[in-house]
Parts: structure tokens; sequence; C-alpha cells
């Protein structure tokens, strides 16, 4: 296989896994390229540092897993180990928005015993979790599935209100066993969520990110794969030439490779394999995302009546605002913001409320403001805002997600050489993208012969957002994730304009504090 070339399109954190993961193991010789149609790498990963403030335009970290050890292994493999920071023992203490005002979510039995976030009877029907009535044969949303388990009220004030922060999506409509597989799983297995939680006894993840924010990680991956990765390359289509490949880029170029490393995310892998396979391409624009519009606001602590002393808190849906939740990032990790300031971060719109993508940087700025003011009371104007505006965000793994990935995968099967790879197929979270890259590097090296490599494909998959943190929901414990966001233009405090950075038509690996790709290629 010496003098082969494989190409890897979209430069999201799947694409870049990827492309770093074939450069270690493809043998020596062999070429390796990046291609990402925009003006930089890293998909939603996306770090403004900007006056003192660390600004994540997207995922402000990622669920550190022992049951999943790819995404620090890769961390580690790029020496950025020392850079690793925790966050801190507050991000714990998490809210809710309901009934007109913050609650606690429950983290602990004591917690939920003296919480007000469910009545007394939610808490009752939640504690009958483990006599719940068996599953369905029918595909469940998890919406029906937090129902049945722990009744309707903890169904729509916690599980509900997760599902937006997590996703952005609908529970009503995202499928549970696709989106949330070990939920299921727990309940095969256990008969419980409550006795598979107290049976397993794992510790719970760490939630981590890095010391310069998750833009450190991008610039390391940009450093390790000079000469590998090309932006402003944006391919327009895929071409089989005999055995191999030939890809079609905007600008007329054409590049031929032997394999093909799909990472992008489906709604632009459908116009790439248009022309190769009509019905490939339509199974690739049935992947729906939701849209978001993120604003990061910074603000003088003087200015705040409210302690921001926890993660963050997040709108139950019968409250009627456009804001999903709001991180308090400067709480979450340390360094984030200078001295005597707090940074926070407002997450609109999603399924719940489509429109709002759509809407000028203005609006969104203006309904974020408002919000948040009938919320924690601020009244003063912040000293900085950022605002990023995406109106296709992050994949909505609604009923028949499974069947949707196994059609697809099942027809770029028959191009020997193609391998579609994201978070519109595998897991919306961080680490879920970092394991599909690992499974597709697996599989194309796999059939071209390379020895020992089809040995990445094993370890536990990365299907869903956060499992466990739907799990702790359903009985009263903080999720851990919020909605990730990507596409950002940056607003100056003292410039009426607003300054777009280079934004796709689509993103991938969603949410949550953890999303990765959505990259344009």
């Amino acid at each position: 296989m010496t003098g082969s070339r494989f190409v890897v399109i979209g430069g999201g954190i799947t694409g870049l896994t990827a492309a770093y993961r074939l450069r270690e193991r493809a043998p020596r010789g062999t070429e390796v390229i990046l291609l990402e149609g925009s003006d930089r790498l890293g998909g939603h990963a996306h770090t403004v540092t900007d006056g003192g403030f660390v600004v994540e335009a997207g995922p402000n970290g990622f669920l550190s897993r022992a049951a999943e050890p790819e995404p620090i292994a890769l961390i580690r493999d790029l020496g950025l180990a020392g850079s690793l920071v925790e966050a801190r023992p507050a991000a714990r203490r998490r809210f809710v928005v309901h009934g007109g005002r913050m609650r606690r979510v429950p983290d602990s039995p004591p917690v939920f015993f003296g919480s007000d976030a469910l009545s007394p009877a939610g808490k009752l029907r939640l504690l009958l979790e483990p006599f719940a009535r068996r599953a369905p044969k029918s595909e469940e949303t998890v919406y029906e599935f937090a129902c049945r388990r722990v009744g309707r009220e903890a169904a729509e004030v916690l599980v509900d209100t997760a599902i937006s922060g997590i996703s952005a999506g609908d529970s009503r409509e995202l499928s549970v066993a696709a989106a949330f597989p070990l939920m299921t799983e727990m309940e095969r297995e256990h008969g419980s969520l409550i006795r598979a939680m107290i049976a397993r006894r794992q510790p719970p993840p760490r939630l981590v990110s890095l010391a310069g924010g998750m833009g450190e990680l991008v610039a390391t991956f940009a450093a390790r794969l000079s000469g590998v990765a090309r932006t402003g390359a944006r391919v327009k289509r895929l071409e089989r030439a005999g055995d191999g490949w030939q890809l079609r880029l905007e600008d007329g170029e054409a590049l031929a490779a032997d394999g093909v490393l799909l990472a992008a995310p489906a709604a632009r892998a459908a116009a790439m394999v248009a022309d190769l396979d009509p019905e490939l391409s339509r199974g690739l624009a049935e992947f729906p995302y939701a849209g978001l519009g993120v604003v990061a606001m910074a603000f003088r602590a003087a200015d705040l009546t409210v302690p921001l002393d926890g993660y963050g808190y997040l709108v139950a849906r019968r409250e009627g605002l456009d804001t999903l939740g709001v991180v308090w990032d400067s709480s979450l990790f340390a360094g984030r913001a200078p001295e005597g300031m707090v940074l926070v971060r407002a997450m609109l719109g999603g399924a719940r409320r489509p429109e709002v993508a759509d809407l000028g940087e203005d609006e969104i700025l203006r309904r974020a403001r408002a919000e948040l003011k009938r919320v924690l009371g601020v009244t003063a104007a912040p000293a900085r805002s950022w605002v990023w505006r995406w109106p296709r965000a992050i994949p909505q793994y609604t009923r028949g997600h499974r069947e949707r990935v196994a059609a697809v995968r099942a027809r770029a099967a028959r191009h020997p050489g193609l391998e579609l790879c994201g978070t519109s197929y595998d897991g919306i979270a961080f680490g879920a993208g970092v394991i599909s890259a690992e499974r597709a590097v697996a599989r194309v090296l796999a059939g071209a012969g390379v020895a020992g490599a089809a040995a990445a494909e094993g370890g536990r998959g990365g299907q869903g957002a956060d499992a466990r943190a739907v799990g702790s929901a359903f009985l009263a414990s903080p999720p851990s994730s919020s909605a990730a966001f990507a596409g950002p233009s940056l607003r100056p405090p003292a410039d009426p304009r607003v300054h777009a950075l280079p934004a796709a038509p689509a993103c991938g690996d969603g949410v949550g504090c953890e999303a990765a790709d959505g990259a344009r290629a």
C-alpha cells in the first residue's frame, strides 16, 4: 500500500482525529490530506480570546469517562495532558427555571428531598421508578420513556429540559434508543434505572477542558497536521476513478485518492455524493438538525445580585422562553474571565424555537439580555458580548435514526474505500466524534489491507450524547452537558457592527458542552 493517498473531508474534531490517526497508523509513504471548506479548522470547537476573556464559540469541554478512554488518549498523544483542567466542584450545582424562578436540581438524596424542583407527588412518582411497566416493542421517544419510568412531571421538568440543554432537541421527537442507548440497556439488564445505577457503581464522568480553551486542541491539531490540512478547500463532488476516487473541488482542482473518509455533516455529504449515488445522497439528506443562537456576555461581578455559584441553568419548556439555558462559564473553569468580571453564555432556539436561529444577531442579543434579566435580574448592559447564529447546528437523533444510519452505511459499502464518520451518525458528543473517527480509520485501513488495522474497532461505541446525564436527570440529578454552539460573529463592546467569522451551512457533532464537528467541507 506504500504510495497510497487517503483524503479526509471535513476539518471538525472527527476529521482532525481521523487525519491524525491515519498519519500514525498508515504505512510509511502513505499520503494523508485533509480538506476543510471554511478558512479555519475545528468545526464547532473554536475559542475566542479577547480582553482577558476565554470565550468558547462551541464546546466548553468534554466528559472524561472510564468506559471511553479514546478522548483522553488522544489528548495525551497530542501532548496536551498538562493542559487539562477539571471543572470546579461548584459545577455540580445546576439549576432549572421552572414555575417562574430558578430552582436547584437535586444531585444527592438530601438535596432531592429538600428541592422544590418537583412537587411531592412528582418526587413520589420518581421514587416508584423500579416498579414502572415494561418497555413496549415499538421505538420510544425520550419523553415516552421518561413518562413511563419516572412520571410525567419529572419527564417535563427535568428530562425534557435536560434534553434541550444536551442536544437542543425535543424529547418528544428524539429516539431514546438512538440518542441515549445506555438508558435502554440499563432497563433491559436491570429492569430499573435506579437499580442499574446502584449495581454499576461507576465513577461519574468528569467534565474537563484545556487551559487555553478547546481552541488549544484545534491549534495543536493544526500544528501536527501542518502540510496535511488545507482550509478553503471545498469539495464539490466525489467520483469513481477505477478502483480509486477523484475529488472535484469548487475551484476546479481534482484530487485522486485511494480512500476517502467523509467526516463532513450529513447534509454536506449528501451534496458531494449526489452524482455518485443518488440513493445515498437522498438518505444523507434525511438527517435532521436543530439550529441555535448563542450569546456570550461579560458583566462586572458587582452588577450581578445573584451569585453565579454553579454550572448554570436550563429553562423548562412551559416557561415559554427562547433561551434553552445559560452556562456560567467563569464559574465552571478557572481563567475564563479577568478578575472582577463574570462570563455567561446563553443558548437560544433549538428544536423548541427553530425560528430563533434565523433572526439577526442584534435581535438574538436583545432576547438573550431580556431573558437573562427576567431570570437573574441583571439590568446592567454587558461590558462585552459575542453572538453566534447557527441555523443548522446539531444532528437530531429522531425516531428511525438507527435505521437511517444503517441504510446509508450499507449504501456507502457499495463503494469500497468510502467511509462515513462523524456526529451525524455515531453520537453528538466530543468523545463520540473521536471514537467515530478511530473506527473509520480502522475500517478504511483494513479495507486497504493494513495488518492489525481492525484492532481499533474494539471498545465501547460512541452512540448517544450523554446517557449518564439523562439517566441522572431521570433520577433528579443534573445533566452533564449543555447545548453546544458554533458559527461565530464577534461583537466588540463599542462597535455596533457584527463581524462575521466563517460559518458553515450545516454542522455536526453536537451538543452539550461537547460539540465537535460542523466544519464546512
